[in-house]
């Protein structure tokens, strides 16, 4: 097939595995060294290269890399020759799908594949049979070093030998080997989390003392509990190895993009054993903790609505949901208070639940009050239903004339045909507008009558909060929560009500 003789080429460039890893101690840049070759390649047989696409991630499937999802838009152009790569594998050794869609790009958009061997036109059958060949033997063989790979770490874990990609807080990797080194920075701060929680600090506790003592996590970031928990459940810190405790399968498959559950692996389906490593605490201190924070947590019983604003009151700011969680006080007696998330920039602190009520009581008796004296306007504006529906009528009259139009043959049918559609159209607006306000239109009386029984159930301390909780979402749309005054002994807020059919 005669090849285009004008145009340029791109190049691509992406890692294997084995170079990441390699990179991780400083050995080699990959993609500088890849570069070089195929830009004199490029120079040595005239083939003027208009982009490079570096991929930096290693990814098993299109979906996940970037840039290659970039050449295949670029390949699109009829003026793009080929693509120039070091291997014909690092288009994709994914499975067939994947490599049998590269395949079919290639081909329809008749892409030249340039390596440092030899040139593949996917239009010549002897080409394209050698690509659909090598592709095939990369997938099989991408297959068969994953399988080597996990079950040499299998081995290398059972003898003790750390397999984590990333080491864990508090400690480094040690460069061309599966171990770990306690990390001289973050070692302290480990020992202050599995102190604290010796002492009886739960894990959000935990997290606001090291955030409010200014240390940051490895990442410059902000401690929360969850981040707590994983360090204090880890078992490395007591000088254990444990590998495939969390494995990732893939659930399903939407196109190119693979579904993947994360699930952790029953007792005695994963290595745990004495690791190489350095301890950073004693087994005693790292049992007492994991019991301190995890065995204390009451289990959920009983799972009906507690909290009688739930589903309603959300941050004015951004809109997250105000969370009820129960506290106790010096005395060791619970109450309730409504917490934001934590670490926003938001900066909202928690506050009693019985606070919030009392003021959400005040803000729905002055609601109701509004209502009785029609102070406020409640649903649609009557005056606006009324102009849709002289509109719709002196349409109904112009589409009546435009009829005896047609027939005393005034008008062409095209200029019938048009009119009529331009009317149906504006109609078919106007009876949806008019449907939507119609929905709309309620009964001031009966909604003020309906926020005063909710304020019986309100006011009324035997009412469960699910009750409660309801009588509100029968009228009440949304409660937006702000702070004016945030110090602690003169706590001033501010409740929008957002009632449903109300303007």
């Amino acid at each position: 097939m005669a090849r285009r003789q004008e145009g340029y080429y791109i190049m691509y460039l992406r890692k294997s595995r084995a170079d990441a890893e390699k990179e991780k101690y400083g050995q080699f840049e990959t993609l500088a060294i890849h570069e070089k070759t195929l830009t004199e390649l490029a120079q040595r047989k005239h083939y003027p290269i208009a982009k490079i696409y570096r991929e930096l991630v290693c990814g098993e499937s299109i979906e996940e890399r970037t840039e290659f999802k970039k050449v295949l838009d670029h390949i699109a152009d009829p003026y793009c020759l080929g693509v120039i790569v070091h291997a014909v594998d690092r288009l994709g050794r994914g499975d067939p799908m994947e490599y049998g869609l590269i395949l079919s790009s290639l081909k329809y958009t008749n892409t030249l594949v340039v390596t440092p061997n030899r040139d593949y036109d996917p239009n010549n059958p002897d080409d394209a049979q050698q690509l659909k060949l090598q592709m095939f033997v990369s997938n099989i063989e991408f297959e068969h070093i994953r399988e080597r790979l996990h079950g040499g770490n299998i081995r290398s874990a059972k003898d003790g030998n750390y397999q984590g990609s990333k080491p864990p807080y508090g400690y480094d990797k040690v460069p061309y080997k599966s171990a770990l080194t306690p990390n001289a920075k973050e070692t302290p701060i480990v020992h202050l989390i599995f102190k604290l929680a010796c002492d009886g600090l739960n894990k959000g506790a935990i997290a606001r003392h090291l955030n409010d003592s200014g240390i940051p996590t490895r990442f410059g970031c902000l401690w929360v509990s969850s981040r707590i928990s994983t360090i204090l459940s880890n078992p490395v810190y007591k000088g254990m190895v444990r590998y495939g405790y969390r494995r990732q399968r893939v659930v399903s498959r939407d196109g190119l993009k693979f579904v993947k559950k994360t699930t952790v692996s029953e007792e005695g389906k994963y290595v745990l054993v004495k690791g190489k490593h350095e301890p950073l605490v004693t087994e005693e201190a790292w049992e007492l903790a994991n019991k301190r924070a995890f065995e204390g947590v009451p289990v959920k019983r009983n799972l009906g609505i507690k909290n009688p604003l739930a589903g309603l009151i959300v941050c004015g700011k951004c809109g997250r949901a105000l969370i009820r969680q129960t506290v106790r006080n010096k005395q060791r007696k619970p109450y309730d208070r409504l917490h934001h998330a934590y670490y926003t920039e938001c900066q909202c602190k928690s506050i009693r639940l019985d606070y919030v009520m009392n003021c959400l009581c005040d803000a729905l008796e002055e609601v109701a009050t509004e209502l009785e004296t029609g102070s406020v306007q409640c649903g649609t504006d009557p005056s606006e239903i009324e102009a849709i529906e002289r509109t719709l009528a002196d349409e109904s009259r112009k589409l009546d004339k435009l009829i005896e139009l047609f027939n005393a043959d005034a008008i062409t049918v095209y200029e019938f045909k048009d009119r009529r559609e331009a009317s149906d159209v504006l109609v078919k607006q106007l009876r949806e507008k008019h449907d939507e306000l119609t929905a709309k239109m309620v009964d001031p009386d009966e909604i003020a009558f309906t926020t005063r029984e909710a304020l019986m159930l309100l006011r009324d301390e035997s009412v469960d909060a699910e009750l409660k909780n309801n009588a509100l979402k029968r009228f009440v749309e949304k409660i937006e929560y702000e702070e004016i005054d945030q110090a602690r002994k003169n706590r001033q807020i501010k409740l929008t009500v957002h009632l449903r059919g109300l303007n």
